[in-house]
């Protein structure tokens, strides 16, 4: 698992976007450079509790984080986590995850 979060960031406006876009929404240009998010807060949880056609399911928490620039990241948890939880955000293999801030 690696620490920080690939974005990537609107090289005209600045945007920040996980997962990647085409096209910024802001400002409709196409011209992106790479970044790295490693912050963020807990801004709402929920357990996911099945997953169609899986037969060995376990629930998995997960959380809607807000980085610092406001991007909205949907992220896996090692644990559950209140609201307003300040964590870290990982990259494990492509799937965000956020842990508690130690």
């Amino acid at each position: 698992m690696k620490p920080g979060l690939p974005l990537t960031r609107c090289a005209d406006c600045g945007a920040g976007y996980f997962p990647a876009r085409l096209i910024c929404p802001r400002c409709g240009n196409a011209n992106w450079r790479r970044d790295e998010v490693h912050d963020g807060v807990v801004e709402q949880t929920t357990i996911v509790r099945h997953a169609a056609g899986q037969t060995e399911w376990k629930p998995r928490h997960i959380a809607s984080v807000r980085t610092a620039d406001g991007q909205l990241i949907v992220a896996g948890l090692e644990e559950p986590l209140p609201e307003a939880t300040k964590v870290k955000l990982f990259d494990n293999d492509g799937s965000p995850i956020a842990r508690r801030n130690a």
